[in-house]
């Protein structure tokens, strides 16, 4: 009788412990997924009441999850690390790596685009095939510029050329455009941004 009881005692035990590993897990699942979606440092006591709607979790614990995923990340060589700024935790990338990162973003002119550019890129957007000159024409003003721009940001590309003298190029938007403006398909757009 004594066996059987210390084997349900073990069992029980083990699926605690199980529990306690998922619901671990499920709390390091959320922070890494919450840092990576800010852009600005999140407060302890803000991840503490987001993570609390789920999975209740006291300050110190969460401190000390956080403590942990900073050394496994670190262990691991990754990329990333999980940065203390401000009162706050924010996904940043490493020192040793960062030079690769500017490689990346080097030719990319800032993250706004122009009115122009915007106005050019809609036209592309909701006419596409379209030419340089017919863009033109709906704008009123040269538009050479902002196409040239949102080509270098690879959100628009020549598509095709039209079949007529001189045969000028055809542009029209790229998937990245979709990712850009979080779009599945350019049918979403009519729905997404009203003409």
């Amino acid at each position: 009788m004594s066996e059987t009881l210390n084997f349900i005692e073990d069992r029980i035990e083990k699926i605690k412990k199980e529990e306690e590993i998922s619901y671990h897990h499920k709390i390091k699942q959320i922070i890494e997924a919450l840092l990576f979606a800010s852009h600005e440092p999140i407060p302890l006591h803000k991840l503490k009441e987001i993570i609390s709607t789920a999975y209740p979790i006291g300050l110190r614990n969460l401190r000390e999850v956080i403590s942990e995923m900073k050394k496994g990340w670190k262990d691991a060589e990754r990329g990333i690390q999980i940065d203390e700024i401000g009162g706050g935790y924010l996904l940043r990338t490493k020192p040793e790596v960062a030079p690769f990162i500017e490689l990346h973003t080097q030719n990319k002119k800032g993250d706004k685009l122009s009115k122009a550019a915007m106005e050019v890129l809609a036209i592309v957007a909701y006419k596409q095939p379209i030419t340089r000159l017919h863009i033109e024409k709906l704008r009123g003003v040269d538009s050479s510029g902002a196409l040239y721009n949102l080509i270098e940001r690879n959100l628009v590309e020549v598509v095709g050329r039209l079949n007529t003298p001189g045969r000028p190029s055809q542009y029209g938007v790229t998937k990245y455009f979709l990712k850009y403006f979080g779009l599945k398909s350019l049918e979403e757009l009519a729905s997404k941004f009203a003409v």
